[in-house]
C-alpha cells in the first residue's frame, strides 16, 4: 500500500520540480548571453571624465559634432513673397492662360494661385466689385411681411391677409386681381378665417368685394352661425349690415369639431340632439349680452325655439340664471335698469313690492312646505297669466306670475302664514292681483330667508 502512495506521489511531484530546475540552470547559463545584454553607449574616457568634473557644455558640443546631422537647424517660417522660380512658373501660366481667357491672380501668404474667370468680351479685364456698406433696415417688419407675402398653395393671398388683420392690404390685394373667393386646401374661407378671428374689417372688405356672406367653411356652417360662438358683437354687426339674415339656423348634423369648441353643457348637448338652434339661442346659452342684444336690433325673433324639443333662447339664459339677459330676451330696455323688486322673506311668510326704493305694496304668503322647499335666489318674471293651471298637479293658480321659465311662481291660492305649498308662493287673491298688475315681465324676484 505505502509502495502505491509513493509511485503515485513521485508520478505528480516529480515531473514539474524536474522542469522548474532545468529551467532555472538555463536562464543562470545564458544570462552574460549578447542576447540578454542592454544596448549602452559606451562614451570615451576623456568624455567620461569631463562628466565627472562638470563640464558639461563641453560633453554636448561633443555629442553634437557626432550627430549626422545638426542638431541646431531650425525650420525656416513659410515665404509670404513668391521665389523667382516660382515667379517664372507663374509668368508661363498667366501666358498660356490668356488663350483661354482666364486670368491668374495669387494669393497673399500662399504659393497657389486663384483662379478667375471672366466674361469672354475682355478676355484680360478684370471685374472689381465694391462691398456694399451694411446699413439697418428702416421700414416696420410688418410693412415688409404684408408687402412681400410669400404665395403658397396652402395659403391664398387674401387668406394670409385677414391672418395678419390688414384689411388696407386686403383692399389691395383684391383691387389688383386677387380673388377672395379661393379656399384653403382645407376648404376654409377667408370670410370665415375672418369671423373667426374677429376680424370685422376685413368682414366689409370681403363683403364690398362680392364674397357670398352666408357660403359655410370647411365647419358646414353659415358664418353667422360661427360668429355667435365668438364674443365679437362688431363681427356679428358687419355681417348683419351685409344683409346676413339674423335668424339663420345652424345646419345639422353639428360637426364634431365645433361642438368641441364649446365649453357650456347645455349648448353642448342642444348641438349634439337639438335641431334648429339659431344664433340668438347660441349667444343666450353663452351669456353674450352684446351679441344677443345685434342680433335682437337686426330683427332675430326672441321666440324662435328649436325644431324638436322646443327650447327658446330665454330657456337657455333662465337654465344657465342669466338675469339681465333674461330681462333683455323678454323686451327690457338693455340700457336701462329695474326700477320694481318683489322680495319673498322664507323665515317670516311675507312678501313685498319695492319701487324705486319705496314699498308700494306687502302680504302674508305660504312658501313651500317640507320636502318642497321654494329655493332662495334671484328670479326674473319670465312670463304672466291672469288664468293658469298646473301642469303637474293640475289645479287654477289664478294671477300666476312664473319665475325664470320655471315651475315656481306666484300665485293665488290659500295662505296661511306657514309654508303650504308643493314650491310657489301663494298669495291672497286680492293681493295676488295687486302683485300682477304692479309688476311687469323683465321685473326681478328675490326670495330670501
Amino acid at each position: 500500500m505505502k509502495n502505491k502512495w509513493f509511485n503515485m506521489l513521485g508520478a505528480c511531484v516529480l515531473p514539474p520540480l524536474v522542469g522548474v530546475g532545468v529551467c532555472g540552470g538555463l536562464i543562470y547559463l545564458l544570462k552574460d548571453h549578447e542576447l540578454f545584454r542592454p544596448e549602452t553607449v559606451t562614451l570615451p574616457t576623456a568624455t567620461t571624465a569631463k562628466v565627472r568634473q562638470g563640464k558639461l557644455s563641453e560633453v554636448s558640443a561633443e555629442i553634437r559634432a557626432a550627430l549626422p546631422v545638426d542638431a541646431t537647424f531650425t525650420p525656416a517660417m513659410p515665404r509670404l513673397t513668391p521665389s523667382t522660380a516660382e515667379k517664372d512658373a507663374l509668368k508661363r501660366a498667366a501666358d498660356a492662360a490668356k488663350q483661354k481667357n482666364v486670368v491668374l491672380v495669387p494669393k497673399p501668404a500662399s504659393a497657389e494661385p486663384a483662379v478667375v474667370v471672366t466674361k469672354p468680351t475682355k478676355p484680360t479685364q478684370l471685374v472689381t466689385v465694391k462691398p456694399q456698406a451694411w446699413r439697418p433696415i428702416i421700414d416696420p417688419i410688418s410693412e415688409h411681411w404684408t408687402r412681400l407675402m410669400p404665395r403658397t398653395d396652402a395659403l391664398p393671398q387674401a387668406y394670409q391677409a385677414v391672418l395678419n388683420d390688414d384689411a388696407a392690404h386686403l383692399a389691395r390685394l383684391i383691387a389688383v386681381g386677387i380673388s377672395p373667393h379661393e379656399m384653403t386646401l382645407g376648404g376654409d374661407t377667408a370670410l370665415c378665417a375672418a369671423v373667426r378671428m374677429g376680424r370685422a374689417e376685413c368682414v366689409r372688405v370681403l363683403f364690398l368685394s362680392g364674397v357670398d356672406m352666408n357660403q359655410p367653411s370647411h365647419e358646414k356652417q353659415p358664418p353667422i352661425a360661427i360668429a355667435s360662438m365668438r364674443r365679437n358683437a362688431e363681427v356679428l354687426e358687419a355681417l348683419l349690415d351685409a344683409g346676413v339674415d339674423p335668424n339663420t339656423r345652424f345646419k345639422t348634423p353639428v360637426s364634431k369639431q365645433l361642438i368641441d369648441r364649446c365649453s357650456f353643457k347645455d349648448l353642448r348637448n342642444a348641438m349634439e340632439s337639438d335641431r334648429g338652434i339659431s344664433p340668438l339661442i347660441c349667444c343666450a346659452a353663452r351669456g353674450d349680452v352684446e351679441g344677443a342684444v345685434t342680433l335682437m336690433r337686426a330683427g332675430a325673433k326672441p321666440g324662435l325655439g328649436t325644431t324638436r324639443y322646443h327650447r327658446y333662447p330665454i330657456n337657455f339664459a333662465a337654465t344657465q340664471g342669466y338675469l339681465f339677459l333674461m330681462r333683455v330676451l323678454l323686451g327690457r330696455d338693455p340700457d336701462s335698469e329695474p326700477d320694481t323688486l318683489v322680495t319673498v322673506d322664507l323665515s317670516s311668510q311675507r312678501a313685498w313690492v319695492m319701487k324705486n326704493g319705496i314699498i308700494i305694496n306687502h302680504t302674508m304668503v305660504s312658501t313651500g312646505r317640507e320636502g318642497y322647499g321654494t329655493p332662495a335666489g334671484r328670479y326674473v318674471i319670465t312670463d304672466k297669466h291672469t288664468s293658469h293651471v298646473s301642469t303637474l298637479y293640475h289645479v287654477a293658480m289664478p294671477w300666476f306670475m312664473r319665475l325664470n321659465c320655471g315651475a315656481i311662481g306666484l300665485h293665488s291660492g290659500y295662505v296661511t302664514g306657514q309654508p303650504a305649498s308643493h314650491g310657489c308662493i301663494r298669495l291672497p287673491y286680492e293681493k295676488a292681483k295687486q302683485f300682477f298688475s304692479q309688476v311687469r315681465v323683465g321685473d326681478e324676484v328675490q326670495i330670501v330667508y
